[in-house]
């Protein structure tokens, strides 16, 4: 079986983000996706998956592989990316991060509004709660939990200044069981392997899509035989001729 590249952007905001513009509904993320020439993608929305079923749905439509996803804030404000087999897997960690999840009532015209979108485009719910806050779970606590669901744990743009695994402890914990380091779009490919090639762990960078306009303006290029959750996994530990790497060009699609 032949291994070729596929082209992934996993850190995408749908408008249940509060953070996400307007016009982050699940169809128009998955007909850009599909028009820029993506093979994958994951909805990572904050502390919520409301939106990742309607976005599987329509990836299975159009031929769009859709990674069921998540974005977790610890309760040190550390993010971290989490992805799973199924929707099933995703939805039962996503109840531990409900269970969890501090509680503050949503001012929209601060934070913005958090919008639960049906098959048709539709709004079908409306969150009252704030989601850009921390679970009451450290992030070891949160890596663990993901493990056991069978899940991949991935340390969100390390580089930041802010909600960093660095900015938030100031060291990466030894023997933490995360499989990936993911650079922000604010460093380039070359500076992230002279910052970060030596921390042991494979490096992902994604868009970190707020706006459909940012879909795709960095990926990270999967080598792997086929669009399966075990070629994902064999790419992220480097296995059987399988593997991971930065695109060389920002803005490459």
């Amino acid at each position: 079986m032949s291994i070729r590249a596929f082209t992934a952007d996993l850190h995408i905001h749908t408008v249940l983000s509060p953070c996400a513009r307007r016009d982050m509904l699940p169809h128009c993320i998955v007909l850009e996706a599909l028009e820029k020439g993506l093979d994958c993608i994951a909805v990572t929305d904050h502390n919520a998956c409301d939106n990742v079923a309607v976005t599987l749905s329509l990836g299975e439509r159009f031929g769009l592989w859709v990674i069921p996803g998540i974005e977790v804030e610890t309760k040190e404000e550390v993010h971290l990316l989490a992805y799973f087999p199924t929707l099933d897997h995703l939805l039962a960690f996503n109840h531990l991060v409900e269970e969890h999840l501090l509680t503050f009532p949503l001012d929209a015209e601060v934070w913005g509004e958090e919008w639960v979108i049906g098959e048709e485009g539709n709004i079908v719910a409306r969150k009252t709660s704030l989601l850009t806050v921390p679970v009451a779970l450290s992030l070891e606590d949160v890596v663990e939990e993901v493990e056991r669901r069978q899940g991949v744990a991935v340390l969100a743009h390390v580089d930041r200044k802010v909600y960093s695994v660095f900015s938030q402890l100031g060291f990466l914990p030894p023997a933490l069981p995360v499989k990936a380091l993911e650079i922000s779009p604010a460093l380039s490919p070359k500076e992230a392997q002279e910052r970060f090639a030596l921390s042991g762990y494979p490096l992902l960078s994604f868009s970190d899509a707020h706006g459909l306009s940012e879909i795709g303006q960095r990926v990270t290029l999967f080598q792997m035989a086929s669009p399966q959750w075990e070629e994902l996994l064999l790419a992220l530990s480097g296995e059987k001729g399988r593997g991971v790497a930065l695109s060389s060009d920002d803005n490459c699609l």
